[in-house]
């Protein structure tokens, strides 16, 4: 088992801080280390190739109301969202129906929000640390929603925290997190090799997490001589 000591530990042998007649880490090195570990795994959360699932989870709605918080202790009570990718509902005879993903701006704009209907649209309210899942309009029915969304990347709340990522995360960490902590560690040295290995390995990452594009020809199969009609399922 690898724990954020052991990666702190990795990292600072990376940049020459230990292993030359000092192998253990200080308490501070060790405070310090976690601290910029989390922050650059709170970082790689935002960008979508280093996240390495999609969750789907689904939620029952409740008749009449349309905002959920969502977030440890909300509504929803999960981990808050990075961000959703996509959402739909689901009926108690499980028909589905997509929802559009919506803007602050786009919320605003609609004119009647207090109507009971099956919502059509959703809009992610990213506020923290509990966050707010509109929908529009408020559901008429008990449906059940479903959400697909980014999660924020495991953090490491002490030394013996042990590392819970797939296959290829720990190389990656501990060399983006030596080229992260260097700079803090006067006469400490990056060679160019960690560098080399601390990029490679974060784009062997986004190359494994990276969608197969899906063509879609919904639109250009619905045509009538040549003339294109639009598809009323699609848009």
């Amino acid at each position: 088992m690898t724990t954020a000591s052991d990666i702190v530990s990795r990292s600072l042998r990376l940049i020459g801080v230990l292993g030359q007649g000092r192998i253990t880490l200080s308490a501070n090195e060790l405070a310090d280390g976690i601290d910029a570990l989390n922050s650059m795994l709170e970082s790689f959360s935002i960008e979508r190739l280093m996240v390495y699932q999609i969750l789907e989870e689904n939620f029952p709605l409740v008749i009449g109301t349309g905002s959920y918080t969502i977030g440890v202790g909300g509504n929803f009570n999960t981990t808050r969202p990075v961000k959703i990718e996509n959402a739909f509902l689901r009926d108690s005879s499980n028909n589905d129906y997509p929802l559009a993903l919506i803007e602050n701006s786009a919320f605003d704009s609609i004119p009647l929000k207090t109507v009971r209907s099956r919502p059509v649209w959703l809009f992610y309210d990213t506020q923290d640390p509990l966050a707010y899942v509109r929908l529009m309009y408020p559901p008429a029915y008990a449906d059940t929603l479903y959400l697909n969304s980014w999660k924020q990347l495991q953090q490491f709340a002490g030394g013996s925290t042990v590392l819970a990522l797939p296959p290829g995360y720990k190389r990656m960490i501990e060399y983006n997190l030596a080229v992260e902590l260097q700079p803090e560690y006067p006469g400490s040295k990056l060679s160019p090799i960690v560098s080399a290995i601390a990029v490679q390995s974060k784009a062997n990452l986004k190359r494994i997490n990276s969608k197969i594009p899906i063509a879609d020809v919904s639109e250009s199969a619905m045509t009538i001589r040549g003339r294109g009609k639009r598809n009323i399922f699609t848009g």
